[in-house]
């Protein structure tokens, strides 16, 4: 498991046990709670391919590649560890093209990063 994916995986794992940051993945439409759906490809230089799904307020990290990505972000891998730690997001490490996204809306890249920093703040 590469670096990236480990620290991910770590803050998922508290995610998953975080009313708050699963929040971030639902949005309401006419009054209405809708689960977001939602696939991250990682294509990371010190990281073998990997990838995240939300579903249904479930995270799930994989190895590999997902073919119906939604989201493909490509990269280095140390920025993602910096996401992970507190020392930046992803809008600061797409602007220094540490990362790109390479197909989907930075917007729900952005999202991501609001769980996170949720789950981050609970240390």
């Amino acid at each position: 498991m590469g670096p990236a994916k480990e620290i991910l995986m770590k803050i998922t794992d508290k995610m998953i046990q975080t009313p708050k940051a699963l929040a971030v993945f639902v949005t309401n439409i006419a009054g209405k709670d809708v689960d977001w759906e939602m696939s991250f490809q990682f294509k990371l230089d010190k990281d073998e391919p990997f990838f995240l799904e939300i579903k249904n307020r479930i995270i799930t990290l994989s190895d590999g590649a997902k073919s119906d990505a939604i989201i493909i972000l490509t990269g280095k891998s140390d920025a993602i560890m910096r996401i992970c730690e507190g020392k930046g997001d992803f809008t600061h490490a797409i602007s220094r093209e540490e990362i790109t996204v390479e197909q989907g809306k930075v917007m729900d890249v952005i999202r991501l990063t609001r769980a996170i920093t949720i789950v981050l703040k609970l240390k």
